[in-house]
């Protein structure tokens, strides 16, 4: 059995990656479309346009998945057997080349011909690896790093989770020019290696399930954030960054009037283009000199905003949309966060009443309202 929705590309299987067979059930990527396949090979030769996804139901096929160039997420069921294995596929069009791939509960061997570098990083999987004609052990605290081009094989043994960051090669590249001297070229200084708790750490952060809901800018600083710390622990031959000082700092007080102008929506690399440094030097820069990072202090920016309009009477959900959150309950969390109150207990705790009107006594009473709406 076999299904595809999205397009399917018929070219020879070794130009996506792909060689020989594939175990049944498994999730394999041919560009920007995701095929499952039960042992047989991929289809070859011209690209088509394919109907909807197969039913829910039958396992082992993708259930959800959205255009390409957008934040996306594609759930795989599990295959025949009682498995509870899930895989999603993950990317943003404020990152261009970079996928998050995360596994969860994964019995499946994997054999992958990957087009770009990637990391990955073992929650609770455990098994060999095989690539470059190396054999490694593989389990949690270490990363796995795959150079583009070579076979990879993963054996598990048994259900095990972990989570991929994929880079396409010019990213990296791109990383290394902002972040290091011309000598450092991107070549993983280990196939496996231990990663410290704050690579960890900021791995995690940057997979957030909750992320969907982050701004450009936050998403592109948490990336660059965790691609200091990747290169600086796993590239042959990195060094430590040095610390930011000349037009690089002056350049952060640019970037805040930026913000302070325009900064609601504003993206980081459009952050870094006005100030006249690069997205990385922007990065440091303005955290060295503000304390914060710029997407932190948009979000100020963001709330201040939002505090204003619910001062003027706007309702909550407006003031949600025209401040760039996500929803209502993403704004009400990020405001009680800041603010201790719901939006709607600040609204009514700073409401005047009309002239000449009686204060309300007793249940009806301002306090009393206060205190309920946020039971």
């Amino acid at each position: 059995m076999q299904a595809t929705f999205g397009r399917v590309c018929r070219e020879p299987p070794s130009i996506h990656g792909l060689s020989g067979r594939v175990q049944p059930g498994a999730s394999v990527r041919t560009r920007d479309v995701w095929t499952v396949a039960a042992g047989s090979l991929l289809p070859c030769t011209s690209c088509l346009d394919v109907g909807a996804p197969q039913p829910a139901s039958v396992p082992g096929l993708i259930v959800g998945a959205s255009a390409p160039k957008k934040a996306h997420s594609v759930r795989m069921a599990g295959p025949a057997g009682g498995s509870n294995e899930t895989v999603e596929y993950r990317s943003s069009s404020a990152l261009p080349g970079v996928e998050v791939i995360a596994a969860r509960n994964s019995p499946r061997a994997w054999r992958i011909i990957p087009e770009s570098y990637g990391l990955v990083v073992f929650r609770t999987w455990r098994g060999q690896t095989r690539t470059r004609g190396q054999v490694d052990a593989a389990e949690p605290g270490l990363a796995f790093c795959n150079m583009p081009g070579e076979l990879l094989i993963g054996t598990p043994h048994g259900p095990g989770s972990f989570d991929v960051l994929e880079i396409q090669p010019w990213i990296l590249e791109q990383w290394l020019e902002e972040q290091q001297p011309s000598s450092v070229r991107p070549v993983w200084a280990a196939v496996m290696k231990p990663i410290s708790e704050r690579l960890r750490q900021r791995f995690s952060v940057f997979l957030d399930p909750s992320r969907p809901a982050a701004s450009a800018m936050q998403l592109q600083s948490q990336l660059l954030d965790l691609s200091e710390l990747m290169i600086g622990e796993l590239i042959q031959g990195a060094q430590q960054p040095r610390p930011i000082v000349g037009p690089p700092l002056r350049a952060a007080a640019r970037m805040r009037e930026c913000l302070n102008e325009e900064g609601l929506n504003v993206d980081l690399e459009t952050l870094a283009k006005r100030a006249g440094v690069s997205r990385f030097q922007a990065l440091r820069a303005f955290k060295q000199r503000y304390g914060l990072p710029p997407h932190a202090y948009q979000l100020c920016l963001r709330m201040n905003h939002a505090r204003r309009l619910l001062l003027q009477g706007a309702p909550a959900a407006d003031v949600a949309l025209r401040c760039g959150f996500a929803d209502q309950s993403h704004f009400n969390r990020h405001f009680k966060r800041f603010y201790a109150v719901t939006p709607m207990h600040y609204a009514r705790s700073h409401a005047r009443p009309a002239a000449g009107a009686r204060a309300p006594e007793g249940r009806n009473a301002p306090s009393a309202l206060m205190e309920s709406s946020d039971r």
